[in-house]
C-alpha cells in the first residue's frame, strides 16, 4: 500500500471517529436539555408558611379564584384607599418571596394580592409554563381585584420579579386597564433566557418547552413595550446579575417608550435587591405605585 492511500485511509477513520463523536455529544445535548427543561416545567413546589413576625400583613386574608381551569390560592390585604396591587413570583418560588414588596405596598394604603401561579406553591397544576400559560392566572386575578369593594377597578398596578416580571409585561401590554406596571429582574425574551443560561443545549431546552405545550415565542415582552401607552413603568435590576441590565434589563427598557424609569442596584444579584438596598428598593416600589395609581 502506498503512503497516498495510507493517508486517506486514516484521513477517512479520523473523520468516521468525528462523525461518531458528533453524534454522540448531539445525543448528549439532547438528553441534557430534555431533563433541563422537564425540571423547569416541573419545579419542586415550596412549602407556603403564613408570615409572622416583622414580616405579618396586617388584615391578610386566605383567598383563592379560579383561572383556565385551576384553583389558585393566595392572601390578600384590603385597600385603604381604593387602589390595589397583584404581586406575581418567581419561578421555583411561592406568594411569600414577595413580603418585602407586599409590606412596602400594605403600609402604604394599598390592597396587595399575594397568590401562587399554578403549579407552584399551593395552586391547583402540575406543570409551568414559563409566562405562556401564566398570563391566564394574572388576568384571573386582575379580575379578583377589581371585583373587591374596597378597590376602584381603574386604579389597579400589577409587580412581578423574573418570571412573575415578565408575565406582568405580557398581560399588561393586552390590558390597558393595567394602571401601572413594576418590575424587577425581568427577562425580554424565553429564547434569549434561555440562551444565555443553557450554551449548546439551548436548541433541546427549547425544544423540551415546546413538546410541554408552551409557545415560546408568545413569551416575548420585548416586542410590545410601546403598547403599554402611556402607562407608567418601573424596570429594576441588580447591577451583579448576570442577566441584569448590560445583558436583558437594558432591551426592555430601550424598547419602552415614556413615562419609565430603570433602577439598578448595583451590588444585588437576581433578586437581592430587599437585601442589598432594602431602603432604596422601599422607597422607589413606594413612590412609583403611590404616584402612579
Amino acid at each position: 500500500m502506498s503512503s497516498k492511500q495510507v493517508r486517506v485511509r486514516w484521513f477517512r477513520v479520523l473523520a468516521a471517529v468525528l462523525a461518531l463523536g458528533a453524534v454522540g455529544f448531539g445525543v448528549f445535548t439532547a438528553v441534557r436539555g430534555l431533563r433541563t427543561a422537564s425540571a423547569l416545567v416541573h419545579p419542586a413546589r415550596i412549602p407556603v408558611t403564613r408570615p409572622s413576625g416583622p414580616d405579618a400583613l396586617a388584615g391578610l386574608e386566605e383567598v383563592s379564584f379560579p383561572a383556565a381551569g385551576h384553583v389558585l390560592r393566595g392572601w390578600y390585604v384590603p385597600s385603604r384607599d381604593g387602589t390595589a396591587v397583584v404581586l406575581v413570583h418567581g419561578f421555583a418560588a411561592n406568594r411569600t418571596q414577595l413580603l418585602f414588596e407586599a409590606g412596602v405596598l400594605t403600609r402604604s394604603g394599598h390592597g396587595v394580592l399575594l397568590f401562587d401561579l399554578h403549579g407552584q406553591g399551593e395552586s391547583d397544576g402540575d406543570a409551568i409554563g414559563w409566562g405562556d400559560t401564566e398570563r391566564e392566572d394574572v388576568r384571573a386575578a386582575l379580575a379578583f381585584v377589581r371585583a373587591r369593594p374596597d378597590v376602584t377597578p381603574g386604579r389597579v398596578g400589577l409587580f412581578g420579579f423574573s418570571l412573575g416580571g415578565t408575565t406582568a409585561l405580557l398581560v399588561a401590554q393586552d390590558d390597558p386597564r393595567v394602571k401601572a406596571v413594576a418590575v424587577a429582574g425581568a427577562f425580554p425574551d424565553l429564547a434569549g433566557d434561555m440562551g444565555s443560561h443553557y450554551g449548546a443545549s439551548t436548541w433541546a431546552v427549547l425544544w423540551g418547552l415546546r413538546r410541554a405545550g408552551i409557545d415560546v415565542e408568545a413569551v416575548r415582552p420585548l416586542d410590545g413595550m410601546c403598547r403599554l401607552e402611556g402607562r407608567p413603568l418601573l424596570l429594576i435590576n441588580g447591577g451583579s446579575d448576570p442577566d441584569g441590565p448590560q445583558k436583558l434589563g437594558g432591551r426592555l427598557y430601550r424598547a419602552a417608550c415614556e413615562p419609565k424609569q430603570l433602577w439598578e442596584v448595583p451590588e444585588a444579584a437576581h433578586g437581592e435587591y430587599a437585601q442589598k438596598a432594602p431602603e432604596g428598593y422601599a422607597r422607589h416600589l413606594r413612590d412609583f405605585f403611590d404616584r402612579a395609581l
